[in-house]
């Protein structure tokens, strides 16, 4: 018998969660390093990136949603029932994303930096353990992430708003503003001598990165929204015995009654408008806050490759507001950087969970889901610390190599997406509009051809 969709509740602030999270796992990284690092080099001409990389990754991740609301089950299972190898694609590319530890590496440099600590890669190494057993031990996962990342963005938004209103003029807005549609200081779109790598990796990172934005599509089924009302499917460390947690948790295609599809409609109308503030606005407002900062306090940033250009941001703030301003700024970034890796390893562990139950049969039958979960997450904490004392301690260079595989990843999950859209997995009465779909269209074209012309430039060949 099929169940029928729940009724929407009424959109409340209590409703805001899974665009927070998702948001905090890009703040770390395009947001207070590649943006602020790009724009104190080339100005604001080259924000636009950061304008079409959100904009993208708010529609797909959006529309990841869109199977699990209409039956319950991740996008992963839908994929999975699509190709049967596609399962291997995502933990292939989600492991070669997000393996190396520039993230958290850039956190590990500044505090080390911060409290005199001669090798950057003890703290490092002390907050990937943290990390890892932060989550081991936090109960249910998805909840606490949560209430954390609500609790910090809360906190450090306002503070950077204030920092920004102090440092910005007149002339700032106007260049933000034309920057938004690609105008630069004497140049249009991409400036004489940007890394066009670095470039596409702060274009995917605007936001989350890559596969993380399936992630919407877990927290979709963690908050009991649609049909996931029905599933019970957040991670936990006291669920590690619990013979019941072997498999998948599946959704059922609900009947296109006139009930279900005007219930359904509610529900992607809500989770729409909620990721549209939490993830969208938020997010963008972030990255201009803190290029503001950067470009009022370090333009023209030529230094060497590195995160010389945020000690030079400490330093001016320092001589213009004061050490506890300064000192304030800092620790704010290592909390974003921490943040950003705690977010990313969690979805990370979840994302190769599941499609390892569903790539391998005898995974999926003999192992406990929360088992396999933690076990893939000290395996990621235990090769980035491995990363860490090889000594590739580059957190810029890391960064880099990482939001590359993610860019290529966005490519390929767009044009899943639409595939998904338009498949008979999701009920024709609760398929995509036109201009959703060419959205996600849009975005399946922009990766594609960003990562072709990137790889090019790189070895020297032009068109």
């Amino acid at each position: 018998m099929k169940k029928t969709i729940p009724k929407a509740p009424k959109l409340t602030l209590a409703f805001i969660g899974p665009g927070i999270v998702l948001i905090a796992m890009g703040l770390g990284s395009g947001e207070f390093i590649l943006w602020p690092y790009l724009v104190a080099q080339f100005g604001f001409g080259v924000i636009w990136g950061a304008l079409v990389g959100i904009t993208a990754q708010y529609f797909v991740s959006n529309e990841s949603g869109r199977y699990t609301l209409s039956t319950g089950g991740s996008v992963y299972t839908a994929f999975a029932k699509l190709n049967k190898l596609i399962p291997s694609w995502f933990i292939i590319s989600t492991f070669a994303s997000f393996a190396w530890p520039g993230i958290i590496g850039a956190g590990g440099t500044i505090f080390a930096h911060l409290f005199d600590i001669a090798d950057a890669r003890i703290p490092t190494i002390v907050m990937l353990l943290i990390i890892g057993l932060l989550l081991t031990f936090s109960g249910k996962v998805y909840t606490n992430l949560k209430n954390l990342q609500k609790f910090f963005v809360a906190v450090s938004i306002p503070v950077l708003f204030f920092i920004a209103l102090a440092l910005v003029d007149l002339d700032t807005i106007t260049n933000i503003t034309k920057g938004l549609v690609g105008i630069g200081n004497n140049y249009f779109l991409f400036p004489e001598g940007i890394p066009l790598m670095a470039f596409l990796g702060a274009v995917a990172y605007s936001g989350a990165a890559g596969n993380l934005i399936l992630s919407h599509s877990f927290y979709v089924q963690d908050e009991g929204r649609g049909m996931a009302k029905y599933l019970d499917t957040q991670m936990d460390s006291k669920n590690l015995s619990n013979k019941n947690r072997k498999m998948i948790p599946e959704g059922i295609q609900p009947e296109e009654s006139e009930e279900n599809i005007g219930n359904f409609k509610q529900w992607f109308k809500i989770s729409a408008f909620e990721q549209l503030f939490s993830f969208w606005f938020l997010g963008m407002v972030t990255i201009i806050l803190l290029t503001i900062i950067s470009f009022k306090l370090t333009f023209p940033y030529s230094g060497e490759e590195g995160l010389g250009f945020v000690f030079l941001q400490e330093n001016a703030l320092n001589i213009q507001f004061g050490s506890l301003v300064g000192l304030f700024f800092m620790i704010t970034g290592i909390t974003f950087l921490f943040t950003t890796q705690l977010g990313v390893f969690e979805t990370t562990s979840r994302i190769m969970t599941e499609n390892l139950q569903l790539a391998s049969d005898k995974i999926l039958h003999r192992f406990n889901r929360d088992s396999i979960y933690f076990l893939v997450l000290w395996i990621q904490v235990l090769v980035a610390i491995a990363i860490t004392l090889l000594g590739l301690d580059q957190p810029i260079q890391l960064l880099v190599i990482q939001t590359f595989f993610s860019a290529l990843s966005m490519f390929v999950l767009s044009g899943l997406i639409f595939w998904l859209n338009n498949s008979k997995l999701i009920p024709e009465s609760m398929q995509p509009g036109f201009f959703r779909q060419l959205m996600v269209i849009a975005s399946t074209l922009f990766f594609g051809a960003f990562v072709v012309f990137t790889l090019l430039d790189t070895f020297g060949l032009r068109f």
